[in-house]
C-alpha cells in the first residue's frame, strides 16, 4: 500500500518529527521563542492546566510574552509517546520544569497530552492537557 502513496510519510517519520517538536517546544519555552511557539501552537489551542482552568493560546502567550507572569527558566521532557492517526497524533509524555509564576518560583513535574493536527503539511498543537505527576 505504501508504493500506491509515494509521497506518504511514514507513522515511524511523524513519531520523530513530534518527538523533536515537543523537545523543541521545550526549548522555545526557556528562551523565550515566541516566533517558533506562534507556529508550533495553532490559533485555536487551549490547553487544561493542572489546577483545572482552561487557557487559550491567547492567555498563555499574553502571560509570557506581555505580562511576564509566566517564566519558565528550565523544561525537560521524557518518556513521550507518539500515537499517529490519519492526519493527527496524540504525544503523551512527562515534562519536569522550573520557573516563575506570577511572581513565585516553582519546579514541577506533569504529565502531559498533546493533539498535534496535520494542517497544510505542518503539525501544530491544538489541544493540551497537563496533570501534577508527583
Amino acid at each position: 500500500m505504501a508504493e500506491d502513496q509515494p509521497d506518504r510519510i511514514s507513522d515511524e517519520n511523524i513519531v520523530a518529527v513530534l518527538t523533536d517538536l515537543e523537545a523543541t517546544l521545550a526549548k522555545a519555552w526557556v528562551e523565550g521563542d515566541r516566533e517558533f511557539i506562534e507556529r508550533a501552537i495553532a490559533d485555536d489551542w487551549s490547553v487544561t492546566d493542572p489546577s483545572g482552568r482552561v487557557l487559550t493560546k491567547a492567555e498563555v502567550m499574553d502571560e509570557a510574552f506581555r505580562t511576564g507572569e509566566r517564566h519558565v527558566t528550565s523544561m525537560r521532557i521524557d518518556d513521550v509517546r507518539v500515537r499517529v492517526f490519519d492526519g493527527w497524533a496524540i504525544v503523551t509524555g512527562r515534562t519536569r520544569a522550573a520557573g516563575e509564576y506570577q511572581g513565585e518560583t516553582a519546579e514541577v513535574a506533569l504529565r502531559f497530552t498533546d493533539v498535534f493536527a496535520n494542517r497544510n503539511g505542518e503539525w501544530q498543537a491544538v489541544a493540551s492537557h497537563a496533570t501534577l505527576n508527583s
